[in-house]
């Protein structure tokens, strides 16, 4: 099968416009689901929901070889309990309870994939390096009788490292126009799951399983997609769900962890009236992520319901752009805003995702 290159424009000609904006819109979509889904579970903002899966979305037909390089920063630096912000004193009553409350997680996320597009299918490697920072207040010994030291016992993390490694291939053989396909791959256990507190009251001590840079789990992923035009404008639909094959992992300390499972459903459009060069976009994102599990610490308890502290439901409008400089190469950019937010407990959330990415055909 020769290679072809899809044009997207307002001066598309009748007998190939609905054919090529619709192959146009199945390779924007085998890159993205792909980088989305999160390497921590425990707190549901975590990682990146957004589809950058070029071939789902139908962007592109190009039969071969391409890579991808994308950076993603979730700054979780607000917090709310359920789906709106706790009030101070509220927040006062968990530490007097003995509830640790995160105060901020940064987490930085570069992703190198490498990717193969088949006639009917392709698979995709992708290569994550995470770098997270984290703080918590913990519960002090109340030395004054008025509850003055209440979540004094700050700590904070920093860890840097190779996330969990995940291959996914995808297979779109059910129809003639490419549009419609399935999604299947795994998740491997190569980040650590071991790191520890780098200063403050719990310097030393194991580091929450959530926020490690691996899970410990061996996960797999399954999932389907398709799309199609309406005049000038794509479309897509893409749905996956992750679950640990795995039960229980041991982690250090002797508390064992077990992710919860991750439900994502992407729908989006773009703009095709300007010509092939620049394309715009818009996605919704939306999340539902199981609670997790654990022992001796693995997955910490609300102090009030006894649920665990994990958990959600999500949803994100996510505009984007991406633009075509030549010689197979695009850049993209998307900035993902919370639009509905409802997580089990406290937890912390942020006021925007990041993301930048490059995508190169070979």
């Amino acid at each position: 099968m020769k290679n072809k290159n899809i044009t997207l424009g307002a001066g598309l000609n009748t007998g190939r416009s609905a054919q090529q904006i619709r192959s146009a819109l199945v390779v924007s979509l085998t890159l993205a689901t792909l980088v989305s889904g999160s390497d921590a579970f425990a707190c549901a903002s975590c990682g990146c929901t957004l589809s950058t899966d070029w071939g789902s979305q139908g962007v592109s037909t190009k039969s071969g070889w391409s890579g991808d390089l994308s950076y993603t920063s979730i700054n979780q630096n607000q917090t709310i309990y359920g789906n709106s912000k706790p009030s101070a004193a509220f927040v006062q009553s968990l530490y007097a309870a003995g509830q640790e409350v995160e105060t901020a997680t940064l987490t930085q996320t570069t992703t190198v994939s490498i990717n193969y597009n088949g006639e009917t299918g392709g698979v995709s490697l992708q290569l994550p390096y995470i770098h997270r920072t984290h703080g918590t207040n913990g519960v002090t010994a109340d030395t004054t009788g008025a509850g003055a030291d209440y979540g004094s016992g700050y700590s904070e993390s920093t860890a840097s490292g190779i996330g969990d490694i995940r291959l996914i291939g995808h297979y779109n053989g059910f129809s003639d126009d490419k549009t419609t396909g399935i999604i299947f791959g795994v998740k491997l256990p190569t980040g650590d799951y071991n790191a520890n507190f780098t200063a403050g009251a719990s310097a030393g001590q194991p580091l929450d399983p959530g926020l490690q840079i691996g899970t410990g789990s061996t996960d797999y992923i399954l999932g389907a997609y398709t799309s199609g035009t309406i005049s000038t404008y794509g479309w897509f639909v893409q749905g996956t769900v992750q679950h640990a094959l795995t039960g229980l992992v041991n982690e250090a300390g002797g508390t064992s962890y077990r992710p919860g499972d991750a439900y994502l459903l992407n729908t989006g459009i773009r703009y095709a009236g300007f010509g092939s060069l620049v394309s715009p976009m818009l996605q919704l994102n939306l999340v539902h992520r199981e609670y997790d599990q654990g022992l001796n610490g693995g997955v910490n308890p609300d102090v009030f319901t006894g649920s665990p502290i994990s958990g959600g439901n999500l949803a994100y409008l996510s505009p984007g752009l991406s633009v075509r400089l030549g010689g197979g190469t695009s850049v993209y950019g998307f900035v993902q805003v919370p639009v509905y937010q409802n997580v089990g407990s406290l937890q912390l959330v942020p006021k925007y995702i990041a993301s930048v990415g490059v995508h190169q055909n070979f």
